[in-house]
This record gives C-alpha cells, sequence and structure tokens, in this order.
C-alpha cells in the first residue's frame, strides 16, 4: 500500500501543537494590535471608540478585558498554559466578534462576514476539548506536581492523562 504501518494513527499531540502555535500566534499578533498598537492597530483607546460605536457598556473596560485577553490568551496558547481556560475565553470572544460585528454581513470574510472569526471558533474550541496534550506547559506542570513515590516516568504516572 506505500504506507508504513501506524502512519495514518491518530496524531492529538501533534494536532494540538499546530493548532496551539497557529491559533495563539494568532491572538498574539491580534492582541498586540489592541494592547501595544502594534502592526497597524489603534491601541486600547481606539478599541474602546471602536466598541463605544458598538453600544458596548463600559468601552474602555472592554476594551482592556478584550486587548489582553487575545494577547495573553494567545502567549498562553503558544506555551500550553492554561489552554483550557484560555481557549474558552478566546473563544467567548470569538463568539461576541462574530454576532457584534460581522452576522450582519453574512458568511463571507470579503464582504466583512463571520468566515474568518467562525474559523477560529473552531480552532479554540477544539483545543477547550483537547486540552495541551503532550507539548505544553499544562502538561509539564502537571507531572511535576503530580509525581507520586516511586514513580520515575517522565508524564508523573496518571497525572497527564487524557
Amino acid at each position: 500500500m506505500g504506507f508504513k504501518k501506524g502512519c495514518c494513527k491518530p496524531c492529538p499531540d501533534t494536532a494540538s501543537l499546530i493548532l496551539r502555535l497557529v491559533i495563539g500566534s494568532t491572538f498574539i499578533m491580534h492582541g498586540s494590535q489592541k494592547v501595544l498598537g502594534a502592526f497597524g492597530g489603534h491601541g486600547l483607546e481606539g478599541v474602546a471608540q471602536f466598541l463605544t460605536q458598538l453600544g458596548f457598556p463600559m468601552p474602555t473596560l472592554m476594551a482592556y478585558l478584550l486587548g489582553y485577553t487575545e494577547f495573553l490568551g494567545g502567549i498562553a496558547l503558544v506555551l500550553g498554559l492554561g489552554t483550557r481556560i484560555f481557549a474558552l475565553l478566546l473563544s467567548f470572544a470569538m463568539v461576541v466578534a462574530i454576532f457584534s460585528v460581522h452576522w450582519k454581513n453574512g458568511f463571507f470574510g470579503s464582504q466583512g462576514g463571520f468566515e474568518y472569526p467562525f474559523v477560529i471558533l473552531g480552532g479554540t474550541l477544539a483545543l477547550a476539548a483537547m486540552g495541551c496534550q503532550k507539548w505544553g506547559l499544562d502538561c509539564w506542570i502537571k507531572s511535576k506536581c503530580c509525581k507520586t513515590e516511586g514513580d520515575t516516568s517522565s508524564q508523573g504516572g496518571a497525572c497527564c492523562s487524557r
């Protein structure tokens, strides 16, 4: 058949790592536009003005929450630290973006629709469901904190079980 035995087996560790790196780096970039005003972003003041136009209550507070959730959440996803929690927070941000900004424009991103945040939402929900898996600080911390006496495994016994 041309395939080595086991070539097509599921690889959740690799899948989680790829999703964390892609989704996390995307949120770092978007968050840095909001928090730092980098990469052509308008900073927290510009985000607050935008949220005011959308009718959000306490737009300055919301700008800080949104910007720092995206920026720090992206860093956390890349590191695999608090993966499920930050993935859920970022999922919530995408749901809000979809319904408050993009929904009225239809599906396609070329018309300002919800296509892009919908795809990102899929990635964050997948990460919330699977966690960081093997290659992330969540698992490393668990393996260090949960080792039992006499446990010599690098995974800390069942501590890092999925």
